[in-house]
């Protein structure tokens, strides 16, 4: 060992020894040791991925990392304050941490005074001392011919710490010597350093093979025609679009599709790792002496080849894994590339050559990791902990939590101690496998607890193999995304590998048939189906078909394909289950006509889960049972009507409705799960529970309850839905849909429908929706100034930073859906350009001629936005003579007539009639409104719309919306044309309509009040014009410092402060720290304050001081209006919820004649939704 080492070392703990002191922190300490030992004297670096250290890990002190990528635990370090004496308690500690990392060779547990050195066993997971000094005398030896010869051997022992023994390590011996270091398990909520790290190992190898397979795609579509991995990219690519549709588009197709295609190689290197540390597989070489073998011999792709080979290994135990598809459309087999001339034979080398040194890093990583363990959860795990939402949306993978799973399959029926080892069961949508897998579980458990055994480490062979065949022969799935496919089958074999373990230890020519999961589309009709129906399907399956007589990767899926169509005609199932794609159909390439002609549930325009429900209740047995989860649209929506009424004639026996609660991590549709149970009778009552709140194993606890009673509880609600009613509701003339409600809430809903002598859409002209320009950020914007010509003004388009000058007489006032409230507006000032001429009739474009002519600033702003205009959906307006005007102009001359308004998606009853014609407002999508017109004989003059505003505000009308209305996040509900029009009118004949009228226009008489004052009081300026302006800033002010020029709106606030030789108190504008503006009236002071924050922008300070305000006497006469505007204001919301509380008595009592016990029911369920 070099002296200079030991000196250096020595220095080291020298320079530690002079900084410790007694009372100073565990981190001062730690700072300390990196400084000096790790980073002086043993070398490691402070950059990530060059052998690094970190001492600001949450859970470790000092961890030293190696130099690959990501970077492994080599050396820990857990330290204690200089006070704290070393315990048999910390030796443990540490322990802990290094069986947690696994790949840490080496520990050390120090104070300060004591350091002690360990070094770490991966076999039995335990520590060893190895050395260990008292670090006081080490520093206090002159040097190091001083240090006594044990003190010498134990530092000796801190080479085994120095950076370059863990960096720069060649591959062959990094294969050797790092194999299996950190076991891989995976525990939900547990601290597991290992499975953090081989999470980050996935990310890493994800992101480089998904790059990788990004430059096979480029390098493919640009060969030359003829190419073969050309043509084979050509024609499964577009059908890979077409499959992918069924779970969401994907922004960037090409992007996914290679994300996909490394996935599936991860997945088949990590399952070929498994079976390798479990010794399923012999003689593989994708880690250890095997790979470091490989390397040595010079291999020309080590690498790639490794991996082909486990390929073909692996294929000899589980086939259908590693069958070459659609996502090998990278690999070129050695006959195939015959055909290559020598620049295309050049390339692909080139591609295989930066694939190989890809797969080099992935098995790399994989190296460190012991699989021999690993749990069987961890694959479905580690994709659902490692992706990000959007890209699980982006792959089309939701993730059915465990909870609706279980819940799902224990009302099926399917559990682990009832009879189901020969229960046929399908999911006819299976994605990742989330039922299939958790089927699985529950069949093996069912076969362990038969056969007496407590686990299936003690089954014998046999007993494995009767267990194996059971799931092959019973669980089914299909899906028409092969990826999905793909995730499934492995998620399976995850499930399955320690039973085919058992089995190949007595027959290890043993080979697995291969699971029942197949790729095809769920609801095209079979051969046999076309035959007896009128579709015509040929050559519209796939254009992989015509592909499949010289390519066996295609050919795979024509085979799965004929499988499925075997099981859609010949097979029926103990038990359906599924969580269905939940996709319009307008949205998807798919056989639209052909799902029309089979499905008697849809027709034109329908949702892909409508079919999906159908075919279930096909494939059912006489005496089976079903589960789905669905988009609670199903309840409500018109396109679900058929399929409602078929439900109605099944044994329904649950629906659970979700409502707004959160079920899955990203955003999808509001679900429910309905159940079909055939052994029972179809006119049973269905029992139905709808969720407020989210809580912890409702479902469980649902499920375990002995009755279907009100549970008193606040999270969700029990009730039973008569099948007579329901059948009744579904063919209701007014709004065809189920609308299941506890029988309170149902009586109630009744009475108000008798009361009511028409409906909403019997009583209007029109239920219209707000106007779509499909450019919203070019039409609608703000007045921004005057120009100096009459009748110009500067306009502001609200998604561009330029101003440009215009007629008024082409603007009109314009409201989003959100500034449409319950008696009144909450107008933001937005303007719309309406380029039409709008008359009671009828409404044109205004001619480009007139443009020119009459308004030549509003044609030169239609061309400086030409191209954005032109350019709307996909090019629609290019050629078109009117190009500037709206795509879809609908509704225009309904605006001016007298309206009743509302929000197209509100908390609440959100009505205001606008009898002045004063505003448009927009639609489509969550942000825009909805008008009603009433007809002339049920609303003759303005004021009478006043009445109907009334009622449809009023509880009693709220609480029947919300009972027929969808809901969203938040509890917001759904007010389009569908659910406005079937709203109970009580017409005015027979009640006070006097009464109803005049606290109607006091209501919106203090409205339209307040309105007003909260506009003005917004913004102190709107009080400047009623005051001369001859002062300023500087003249108001008692002193003044400000030595910066540039103040930002965000430091700026009020403060005050006392004068320490009179007590006076001064009043201060804040502009920051140090820079104030003081004043002797608290008045003056809060005007100049809300003077500055009302300009919104940066401030120089000549801008401040010379700012124009009225005089100081002035400004306390502006300001004691505007404190009298802020009192009134809150008069009159007093006032207001004084009078709509009065006015919606009248409304419930006097008009819909409910009582007492009404009202209560009204109140109670209004709180809750």
């Amino acid at each position: 060992m070099p002296d200079t080492f030991l000196a250096d070392i020595h220095e080291a703990f020298q320079e530690i020894g002079g900084e410790i002191r007694s009372e100073g922190s565990e981190f001062d300490f730690r700072y300390s040791l990196v400084d000096h030992l790790f980073t002086d004297a043993l070398g490691w670096s402070r950059t990530e991925g060059e052998g690094h250290v970190n001492f600001e890990d949450d859970r470790k002190d000092v961890l030293c990392y190696d130099d690959s990528h990501p970077p492994f635990p080599v050396i820990a370090c857990e330290t204690k304050r200089p006070s704290h004496k070393l315990e048999l308690g910390d030796v443990e500690q540490l322990e802990t941490y290094m069986v947690g990392i696994g790949s840490a060779e080496y520990g050390i547990l120090t104070n300060g005074h004591e350091f002690r050195v360990y070094e770490y066993s991966s076999e039995d997971r335990s520590l060893s001392s190895v050395d260990g000094f008292d670090i006081g005398l080490v520093a206090n030896a002159e040097s190091v011919e001083n240090l006594t010869e044990e003190q010498r051997e134990a530092l000796g022992e801190l080479e085994y710490f120095r950076r370059d023994r863990y960096t720069n390590v060649g591959d062959a011996d990094y294969f050797r010597n790092r194999a299996k270091e950190v076991p891989v398990q995976y525990q939900p909520g547990t601290d597991d350093e290992g499975y953090d790290l081989f999470l980050e190992a996935v990310k890493e190898s994800l992101d480089e093979l998904s790059s990788v397979m990004e430059r096979f795609f480029d390098n493919y579509m640009e060969r030359p025609d003829g190419s073969y991995p050309k043509q084979f990219l050509e024609t499964t690519f577009p059908d890979w679009k077409d499959w992918r549709e069924y779970t969401g588009k994907s922004d960037d197709a090409k992007q996914t599709f290679c994300r996909e295609t490394a996935y599936i190689l991860m997945n088949r290197a990590l399952f070929a790792r498994i079976a390798e540390d479990k010794e399923i597989v012999g003689n593989t070489r994708l880690s250890g002496r095997g790979m470091a073998d490989a390397l040595e011999q010079g291999d020309e792709r080590p690498y790639l080849e490794a991996l082909m080979d486990t390929y073909d290994r692996i294929d000899d135990h589980y086939a259908d894994l590693y069958e070459l598809g659609i996502f090998d459309w990278w690999w070129v087999s050695r006959d195939k590339r015959q055909r290559f001339g020598s620049d295309e034979e050049n390339r692909q080398e080139d591609l295989e050559d930066d694939l190989d040194y890809r797969l080099g890093e992935v098995f790399k990583r994989l190296n460190r990791f012991d699989f021999e363990y690993v749990n069987r959860d961890i694959l479905g795990h580690i994709y659902e902990d490692y992706l990000p939402q959007e890209e699980r949306k982006e792959l089309g993978e939701y993730y059915t939590p465990i909870e609706v799973i279980r819940y799902m399959l224990d009302e099926t029926g399917y559990k682990a101690n009832k009879g189901i080892g020969r229960q046929k069961i399908l999911d006819p949508a299976c994605g990742s496998g989330g039922f299939l897998t958790e089927a699985t579980e529950r069949l093996i458990q069912h076969y362990i607890d038969k056969f007496g055994k407590t686990s299936i480490h003690y089954l014998d062979a046999e007993e494995a193999r009767t267990i194996l065949e059971r799931v092959e022969e019973n669980v089914y799935g299909i899906d028409i995304n092969p990826f999905a496919v793909h995730i499934t089958q492995i998620n399976l074999l995850f499930r399955t590998v320690d039973l085919y373990d058992k089995v190949t230890e007595q027959d290890p020519s043993y080979t697995m048939d291969g699971f029942e999961i197949h790729v095809a589309d769920t609801l095209t009709p079979t051969v046999l189906e076309q035959q007896e129906g009128s579709t015509d399907d040929e050559g519209k399956q796939s254009q992989i078909g015509q592909f499949a007589q010289y390519n066996g990767r295609a050919q795979s899926f024509l085979d799965d394909r004929d499988a499925v169509d075997r099981i859609k005609d010949e097979m029926e199932f103990d038990v359906m289950i599924a969580n269905p794609p939940y996709v319009r159909v307008q949205n998807i390439n798919g056989p639209k006509e052909d799902y029309v002609a089979r499905y008697s549930s849809v027709e034109s325009n329908f949702d892909i889960y409508v079919p999906f429900i159908e075919r279930g209740l096909d494939w059912l047995k006489d005496d089976g049972n079903l589960s789905y989860i669905c988009p609670n649209r199903v309840l409500s929506h018109e396109y679900s009507e058929l399929i409602r009424d078929q439900l109605a004639e099944e044994p329904l026996t649950h629906i659970i409705d979700f409502k707004d609660v959160e079920v899955f991590d990203a955003a999808t549709p509001y679900p429910c799960i309905f159940t079909v149970d055939r052994d029972r009778s179809p006119e049973e009552p269905v029992q139905c529970a709808r969720f407020a709140e989210e809580r912890d194993r409702i479902l469980e606890e649902i499920h375990r309850r002995d009755d279907w009673e009100d549970p008193d509880v606040d999270a969700y609600d029990l009730y039973t839905y008569e099948k007579e009613q329901m059948r009744a509701d579904n063919a209701d003339d007014h709004l065809p849909s189920w609308k299941p409600m506890p029988h309170s809430e149902r009586r109630l809903f009744d009475k108000i429908e008798e009361q009511g002598d028409m409906r909403v859409g019997e009583i209007s002209a029109e239920v219209f929706v707000g106007t779509q320009t499909s450019a919203n950020t070019v039409y609608i914007g703000e007045i921004v100034g005057q120009t100096d010509e009459e009748g110009v003004v500067e306009f502001a388009p609200s998604g561009y930073d330029e101003t440009h000058p215009i007629e008024e007489e082409i603007l009109t006032r314009v409201l989003k859906g959100k500034e449409i409230d319950r008696w009144g507006v909450d107008w933001e000032g937005l303007w719309m350009i309406l380029p039409y001429e709008v008359s009671a009739e009828d409404f044109d474009v205004i001619p480009r001629s007139v443009l020119e002519e009459e308004m030549p600033h509003a044609w030169d702003f239609f061309l400086e936005y030409e191209e954005k205009l032109k350019g709307r959906e996909s090019g629609k307006m290019r050629g078109e003579d009117d190009w500037y005007g709206y795509i879809y102009p609908k509704n225009l001359t309904k605006f001016d007539p007298d309206k009743i308004m509302t929000n197209i998606l509100s908390s609440y009853n959100r009505f205001v009639a606008d009898t002045e014609g004063e505003y448009y407002f927009v639609g489509g999508g969550n942000a825009g409104g909805y008008g009603i017109q009433l007809r002339d004989e049920f609303a003759p003059t303005s004021e009478d719309h006043l009445y109907y505003v009334a009622l449809l505000n009023s509880s009693v009308l709220e609480f029947y919306h919300k009972h027929i209305a969808p809901i969203f996040g938040g509890k917001y509900y759904s007010y389009n044309k569908r659910y406005l029009e079937p709203h109970p009118i009580v017409l005015p004949e027979d009640v006070p309509e006097d009464t109803v009228t005049e606290y109607a226009e006091d209501i919106q008489s203090a409205r339209t009040e307040r309105t007003d004052l909260e506009y003005k009081t917004s913004d102190v300026r709107n009080y400047l014009p009623d005051y001369e302006r001859d002062s300023s800033v500087l003249d108001l002010a008692q002193s003044i410092n400000l030595d910066g020029d540039d103040y930002r709106q965000g430091p700026i606030r009020k403060d005050v402060k006392m004068e320490v030789d009179s007590a006076d108190k001064v009043y201060q504008v804040v502009m920051k720290q140090n820079h104030e503006i003081e004043f002797e009236d608290e008045q003056v002071r809060d005007f100049v304050f809300e003077l500055l924050t009302a300009q919104n922008r940066r401030l120089s300070r000549s801008e401040i001081l010379n700012m124009d305000t009225p005089s100081h006497e002035s400004v306390v006469e502006l300001m004691d209006e505007y404190i009298g505007d802020m009192e009134r204001i809150e008069e009159l919301k007093e006032e207001f919820d004084r009078l709509c509380d009065e006015l919606d008595e009248i409304v419930l009592r006097d008009v819909y004649g409910l009582g007492d016990t009404d009202e209560n029911t009204v109140e109670e369920f209004l709180k809750v939704w």
